[in-house]
């Protein structure tokens, strides 16, 4: 294999406003489920850098559960499809595929034999089903419910019982198996978000937008009591999860708090305040998984909570993007810095000895939107935005400054000289800053629309890419034109100026890299033309002798100056499109850094293609 990939950096679990998400516990103890874009992400609860991901599902995943055995993951997706594949293959394959509802599945449940499961979800015949895991063939009827079930729990032991909560505002009750309706509960009046039984059986809780939970026997369904008590949550509960022992609680609210409960008691026993994001509406807890001594709660910022049961605080937070990464740049200790498409930049510590590979937020005052592109400068980045913003920040402080300069338009890409000099084009001109970020001139009526620019070597020449299938080439003191390169095809997507060389690599909207010699404006590689779709992004090595590129058909290649017809191609290196790719500057060989719309940042160890 001419390349390994070396780590998956995970993205944090996809979050909506209102809505639950479910963490799924691993049986073995060693890990932890989510979902995020098309891809379920298994990470290392104790190491959370550690993650692999399974990219099996063609729709936006919603949940995924172990099975009792620890072999299997089931998991489920907007379209009504769940998935059920082993855990002990690294290709996780397929076991089995079944569409029991119509629309999005919300929860998925297996009984303790791992031979039986509970879907449920929006749907139009039916709100949930429930099957066997070998042949798919039902095991019961899940009825009473009127609208979407939004949660399932199955009891662990036999006699078997199943529970589900509804936006109907009711809890229905199921003995099986075969699965069949007992009695529907309406203790709640609003949305029931979140059921569970508890691991010994005994008991099941409910808890819903109310800011109620309930607790019932677990053979019988009747209602026990109410947890009530003066410091009880103030907002919605989104999630609970039962201590393995069954005499403790953990509850998830919208008041950005988690309550541990004492069953017994029926007391809070600790609340930890969770206010770690800047904005308010973003510490509201939305997910939570107890497993073994990890206790985890997630906020609508996907950030990952992990609480101190013995202090009553948060002992650390997992925090990262959540959206598309849509900018990456790359600093000469390999210091990675990431944009993503919420405007958020972070910082990971790849290169640097004793460095941490989680994400650290990139402070002070950021990008209101999608972060289009970055660039380092020595201790320097800076970043454009759509929200036509041009920001500077220390990646020593990894944090930002208060100056932004507004572009007055929206900027397509940035590109600093040695000297400092910065280039920013907008859909309407093209804009010279000097080292302070003081503008110096500025190119209007250009007749075409600009979509990529970088500056040689020298700081001679400026290249700017247009919609109209050239790459023009100014003399940067003056932005007179010099000549244009007008092999490419499609709309110019993506430049790189060689290290060191009057060579400049020109990536289009149809997959196709020409290597231009700026001297002459001709060609001199052509035969760059694997990808089938637009070039995003293009980098050189360190040494000028490769080239990297990454495209909207969810590859990168890297491909050999001297030796043109040689390249590594890295198939599906993202699930959805590559938005950009760098070559890392200190690792032994080839090493490239890839983000893609998946959200998730990922490191190849490449061997060179001679």
């Amino acid at each position: 294999m001419a390349y390994i990939k070396k780590y998956t950096f995970a993205p944090l679990p996809q979050t909506n406003r209102g809505e639950a998400i479910k963490l799924g516990s691993d049986p073995k103890g060693k890990t932890f489920l989510y979902t995020n874009g098309k891809s379920v992400f298994i990470r290392d609860i104790e190491n959370p850098t550690l993650a692999t991901e399974y990219v099996g599902h063609s729709a936006q995943t919603t949940v995924a559960r172990y099975s009792p055995s620890g072999y299997y993951i089931a998991s489920g997706d907007i379209n009504g499809n769940v998935r059920i594949w082993d855990t002990v293959n690294e290709d996780h394959l397929l076991k089995n595929e079944i569409k029991p509802i119509s629309g999005k599945i919300s929860d998925i449940a297996w009984d303790s034999e791992s031979k039986r499961l509970i879907a449920v979800g929006e749907g139009k015949e039916r709100f949930g089903h429930a099957f066997s895991f070998d042949t798919l063939s039902s095991t019961g009827e899940i009825t009473g419910h009127s609208k979407v079930i939004n949660s399932v729990s199955i009891r662990q032991q036999r006699p078997f019982r199943a529970v589900t909560a509804s936006d109907d505002l009711t809890v229905t009750f199921y003995t099986g198996v075969p699965f069949k309706y007992s009695k529907s509960i309406k203790a709640h009046t609003r949305f029931v978000h979140a059921v569970q039984f508890s691991p010994d059986g005994s008991h099941f809780v409910s808890a819903g937008a109310d800011g109620k939970i309930f607790l019932y026997e677990g053979q019988n369904g009747d209602l026990v009591h109410e947890f009530t008590e003066e410091n009880s949550h103030t907002g919605g509960i989104f999630s609970v999860s039962w201590s393995p022992d069954s005499k403790q609680l953990i509850s998830s609210s919208a008041d950005s708090t988690v309550k541990l409960w004492d069953i017994s008691s029926n007391k809070v026993v600790s609340t930890f305040d969770i206010n770690t994001a800047s904005n308010a509406v973003d510490n509201q807890q939305v997910g939570n998984l107890w497993q073994n001594d990890w206790l985890l709660s997630t906020s609508l910022s996907g950030e990952i909570n992990y609480l101190d049961k013995s202090s009553g605080k948060i002992s650390r937070t997992v925090d990262g993007h959540s959206k598309a990464i849509t900018a990456l740049s790359v600093s000469k200790d390999d210091t990675l810095f990431t944009g993503s498409y919420d405007g958020r930049v972070y910082s990971w510590d790849y290169g640097t000895e004793g460095g941490s590979t989680l994400a650290a937020p990139f402070l002070g005052q950021g990008h209101a939107n999608q972060v289009t592109a970055l660039v380092v400068k020595d201790t320097t980045l800076l970043s454009v935005g759509m929200d036509d913003i041009i920001r500077a920040g220390s990646t020593e402080s990894k944090s930002f400054s208060d100056k932004a300069i507004s572009t007055g338009a929206l900027p397509g890409s940035i590109a600093v000289s040695n000297d400092k000099t910065t280039v920013v084009t907008t859909s309407e001109n093209i804009q010279i800053y000097d080292g302070d970020l003081k503008k110096i001139n500025q190119k209007d009526d250009l007749g075409y629309s600009p979509t990529a620019a970088a500056i040689d070597a020298s700081g001679k020449y400026l290249i700017v890419g247009g919609k109209d299938n050239k790459a023009r080439v100014y003399e940067l003191s003056d932005l007179s034109l010099n000549k244009e390169l007008s092999n490419n095809l499609g709309n110019i997507s993506a430049l790189a100026a060689h290290p060191t060389l009057p060579l400049v690599a020109v990536g289009d909207s149809v997959g196709k890299i020409f290597l231009y010699d700026l001297e002459t404006g001709k060609p001199v590689v052509q035969s760059w033309v694997f990808h089938t779709a637009r070039i995003t992004s293009l980098d050189w090595s360190s040494c000028g002798l490769f080239l990297v590129s990454g495209g909207l058909d969810t590859h990168v290649y890297i491909w050999n100056r001297e030796k043109p017809f040689k390249k590594v191609a890295i198939k599906n290196a993202h699930v959805d499109a590559v938005n950009s790719v760098r070559f890392l500057h200190n690792s032994e060989g080839l090493g490239v850094a890839s983000v893609g719309q998946d959200a998730a940042l990922r490191l190849w160890q490449v061997t060179k293609p001679e």
